[in-house]
């Protein structure tokens, strides 16, 4: 049927103009959109209330009111966010009346109206509820709801809870400040400083704690030494004033000198806390005491050889030389890493301590080392370390058997035998691969280990196939220079490629990465490339031409007296054409076509194809078409004629409408089935003119239609008043068709079968 459609679509509107008529003209409507700024905001139109989003269709011109109410809060429980009507807005742009009130006109050019609103959120401020009885506040709040960011400016006070509207991305000034008896401790989701600012994104709630200031007192033995409390840094003794039940930093400054030029260290806390720890503010203690106990500091120094190695003290890493506070009594733990890098990346091994000991000591301060101090030096050995890099980098090489990624590290000891190995190529991607080249660093891949930093690298090349064919495969011999054995070439090699044809073919030209026809030719290897060499066949004769029925193809070769017939083949006509009017054309396209000494009537003419009418009184047999051009030969073309020879075209509705997916046929419907060569009329047509209007032109021979496989007597069978060869067969679909099977439908004329077609069912 595809094929039958293309062949006919140039001129079966013209045999049609009948059978499917225009459609109405639809009616004007326009689709108008009411959009706000947030989906809970309310408006009215035409006096019915809406919210968020709602899209209407009007007629186009129709008049109609939009409402919104200056102030709302959004439609929610919580109201925590209030809108101010500012004006309308429109795709069309600001409407010129300010008013919340306003009437439209439905118009298609102005696809949307939405309201200008500013958003308003609340600040809940929660901190002390007084309410109607007389009570103090522990503290003052001051809130600006629009301000310079970081600026407090002045603001409002308020001593208890109270709810603040603020604009919607305004910068919002907080400060706060206790009242006599309480301390400020922070906001329990804004941090700790009681001034502060932040954008007003949406509706927020600001909590201030206070507490119930006391008295605590800070002590050092010996009196006298300084203290650090909340950072800041106290001469002992002394008294502070914190909230119940508030967190506090106690720290010390150790090491430190009094006043008499004794030097003291850090021992312990009288609340067993750490050097640096939190203190918590117990309510019902009257003037808590925290003593901070400090011991005569003993200077420790630790050194390596050679300077500048790390060594671990009670834990902690620290590169020497290292001095430090430590007091009598004490126990430290030191160690020195057997194995480490200096600042210059050279490896080092520990050889000894100047006192001895292993590489991890215990020390226990005495008080003989009050004068005298504590010296250590741990004694290092050089190592040879070596470099393994390569280019580029990120390769697998070989060490003493085992794998190494680069860039690599191994240390060696001085004087022992290193072998190094590089693969001759890598694969990196689908036509590129890296190729060894040399060396840097050691001649063979064998090194003796050297004290310090030895560099290694392994240089590689870039190399990039070259892929070679021939369309079609097998169509040529390549030549080319230089060759490669695997068609890999090194980065920037300029490759000359040539081919020589197989028989029977000719080179055409270059495809993929190359373009043209000049052969040989060369190409640089910047990258994998891929060339083909396009070569052309000597191309089959042209199929003869031949005569079908205008529906395509049928049960039969034949055609029928007075149907239309298409004639195929190549450089029929001098080019497309289509008659207008009737009758028919005898010549068309430039080509006119004879039968039997008489000029056939012509549908339609283009270079491959020819639509015309069979003459109508042909008996049935083997004749010849004969096609006359202005230049060349007489093309003759032989074909038969039978009685019935039936084709169909198409099928629609009963008032004209074609049947498509789209537009399916119903059970039970009366639906046409257009076609052609169902054989003679009860009385007699003239060829090449439209039928009449009346009376109908019955067929002489039975007609029965097959709608999936069931047997179907048509209402009507004839011809198509006002067409030319066409025939028109009336049928019902029957009820008990299966709709998810579609209807294939065909017509049988004289037991000759037609072609079949599928019409779409409704369900």
């Amino acid at each position: 049927m595809e094929r039958t459609i293309r062949h006919c679509s140039p001129w079966l509107a013209f045999l049609l103009p009948w059978a499917l008529p225009g459609g109405l003209a639809a009616q004007s409507l326009v689709t108008t959109q009411i959009t706000t700024a947030s989906p809970d905001v309310a408006y009215q139109v035409d006096g019915q209330l809406f919210k968020g989003t709602a899209a209407f269709t009007w007629p186009a011109a129709s008049k109609h009111v939009l409402f919104i109410d200056t102030w709302q809060y959004g439609m929610n429980t919580l109201q925590n966010t209030k809108y101010l009507f500012k004006h309308w807005n429109s795709s069309a742009g600001p409407l010129g009346s300010p008013s919340n009130q306003v009437t439209i006109t439905a118009d298609a050019n102005i696809a949307w109206y939405q309201p200008e609103l500013e958003i308003y959120y609340a600040i809940w401020l929660r901190f002390f509820n007084c309410g109607d009885a007389p009570c103090t506040s522990s503290g003052t709040v001051w809130i600006l709801a629009s301000c310079s960011s970081g600026s407090s400016g002045s603001g409002i006070s308020y001593q208890q809870d109270a709810d603040v509207w603020g604009q919607a991305g305004a910068t919002v000034c907080v400060d706060v400040a206790p009242n006599p008896g309480y301390v400020f401790t922070g906001w329990t989701n804004m941090g700790t400083a009681p001034i502060f600012s932040f954008v007003l994104n949406g509706p927020t709630t600001l909590y201030p704690s206070f507490a119930v200031a006391g008295a605590v007192q800070l002590h050092t033995s010996p009196e006298g030494l300084q203290l650090l409390a909340d950072s800041a840094r106290v001469t002992t003794p002394v008294t502070l004033e914190w909230g119940w039940n508030t967190t506090h930093t106690l720290a010390v400054v150790s090491p430190q000198t009094d006043a008499r030029g004794q030097s003291w260290v850090f021992h312990s806390w009288s609340d067993g806390g750490q050097l640096t720890h939190t203190y918590l503010m117990q309510p019902g203690v009257q003037a808590p005491s925290v003593v901070a106990e400090f011991l005569p500091r003993v200077a420790a120094s630790l050194l390596t050889v050679p300077a500048g190695l790390t060594l671990t003290v009670d834990g902690q890493d620290a590169a020497t030389p290292r001095n430090m506070s430590w007091a009598s009594g004490e126990t430290h733990l030191v160690t020195a890493p057997l194995n480490q890098t200096d600042a210059a990346g050279t490896p080092w091994v520990f050889r000894n301590w100047s006192n001895g000991a292993a590489n991890v000591q215990s020390i226990t301060v005495s008080d003989s080392q009050i004068a005298t101090g504590i010296r250590l030096t741990a004694t290092y050995d050089p190592r040879s370390r070596i470099l393994l890099t390569s280019t580029p980098a990120g390769l697998v090489l070989s060490v003493d058997g085992a794998d190494c990624r680069t860039p690599c590290e191994l240390d060696r000891n001085v004087g022992s035998t290193v072998h190094v190995s590089a693969p001759s190529s890598i694969p990196t991607s689908d036509g590129v691969r890296l190729d060894f080249s040399a060396w840097e660093g050691t001649g063979n891949g064998t090194l003796t280990a050297l004290a310090g930093i030895m560099r290694i690298m392994a240089h590689y090349g870039t190399s990039y196939r070259l892929a070679l064919s021939t369309q079609p495969a097998n169509g040529g011999l390549w030549k080319i220079l230089p060759a490669s054995a695997d068609g890999f070439y090194p980065a920037g090699t300029p490759v000359t490629l040539g081919l020589a044809a197989a028989s029977g073919m000719s080179f055409h030209g270059w495809s993929v990465d190359l373009s043209g026809s000049v052969n040989p030719t060369s190409l640089l290897m910047d990258g994998p490339h891929a060339v083909a060499a396009i070569l052309d066949t000597l191309p089959p004769p042209p199929a003869p031409p031949k005569v079908l029925n205008a529906a395509g193809e049928t049960a039969t070769a034949a055609v029928a007296p007075g149907s239309i017939a298409s004639l195929f083949g190549s450089n029929l006509a001098d080019m497309s054409e289509t008659p207008q009017g009737a009758p028919v054309r005898q010549t068309l396209g430039g080509v006119t076509l004879r039968c039997q000494d008489r000029l056939l009537g012509l549908l339609y003419a283009a270079p491959p194809q020819i639509n015309f009418q069979v003459p109508g009184d042909l008996a049935p047999g083997d004749y010849t078409l004969e096609l006359y051009k202005d230049s060349g030969p007489v093309l003759k073309i032989a074909f038969t004629v039978a009685r019935n020879a039936p084709g169909l075209f198409l099928a629609a509705h009963a008032d004209g409408g074609l049947i498509t997916p789209e537009a399916p046929a119903q059970r039970g419907e009366l639906v046409i089935l257009y076609g052609t060569g169902f054989g003679p009329y009860a009385s007699p047509l003239t060829d090449g003119f439209p039928v009449p209007a009346a009376p109908p032109f019955r067929l002489v021979d039975d007609v029965s239609v097959s709608v999936q496989g069931q047997s179907v007597s048509p209402e009507f069978a004839g011809a198509v008043p006002g067409s030319v060869g066409l025939v028109m067969v009336q049928v019902r679909i029957p009820q008990e068709a299966d709709p998810s099977l579609g209807a294939q439908t065909l017509v049988k004329v004289g037991g000759i079968e037609s072609n079949a077609i599928l019409l779409p069912l409704t369900p």
